[in-house]
């Protein structure tokens, strides 16, 4: 992430902290509007992101054989292991659920065992971490970035009325060993 951050700032490094700090206020404002440009053309409760693993998730799990252990708890066969899943508990013993807030394959054939293959596709959306839908994504993009005047049009401020800072020097306690 820094990197990323450090070559999107590369061309202004040597200018001054203020403009810096402008540039980097513009980008931001850019950033959020292509977002909120971006989730508008959204058409489902979960973001495409979100959808794809699901969708990848769905199809890894047709080769799982199921066993229904009751009560929303199923155990989910593979040719190579075996994990419960515990869908009022949102977990699976493979632990991919719990990190990453999306249902894993596992998981997905559960969901899919338990709403049916037909509606598991209104349903899936209920079991991912309320942080992942399209809601929370706008509401994260919902704030605004607000212009800042141009530095010309700034009031000018006398010297006098800047607080100075304190000239008073203050011994730091004594170190008992």
């Amino acid at each position: 992430m820094t990197e990323a951050f450090n070559n999107m700032i590369k061309t202004h490094r040597a200018s001054s902290y203020l403009e810096l700090l402008e540039f980097i206020r513009r980008m931001v404002m850019r950033k959020f509007q292509e977002r909120k440009e971006e989730f508008q053309q959204w058409n489902s409760i979960l973001p495409p992101r979100v959808n794809a693993k699901i969708l990848k998730n769905s199809k890894q799990s047709r080769v799982l054989t199921i066993i229904v252990a009751g009560n929303m708890e199923y155990v989910l066969l593979g040719p190579n292991e075996g994990y419960a899943v515990q869908l009022g508990e949102y977990s699976c013993q493979c632990g991919s659920w719990q990190v990453n807030e999306i249902p894993c394959r596992h998981a997905m054939a559960a969901i899919s065992h338990h709403c049916g293959k037909v509606a598991v596709k209104d349903k899936v959306s209920e079991y991912v971490h309320q942080c992942l839908t399209n809601s929370a994504y706008m509401q994260t993009y919902s704030g605004m970035i607000h212009q800042i005047p141009d530095q010309k049009r700034w009031p000018e401020v006398p010297a006098s009325v800047l607080i100075e800072g304190q000239t008073e020097h203050i011994d730091p306690p004594p170190c008992t060993v």
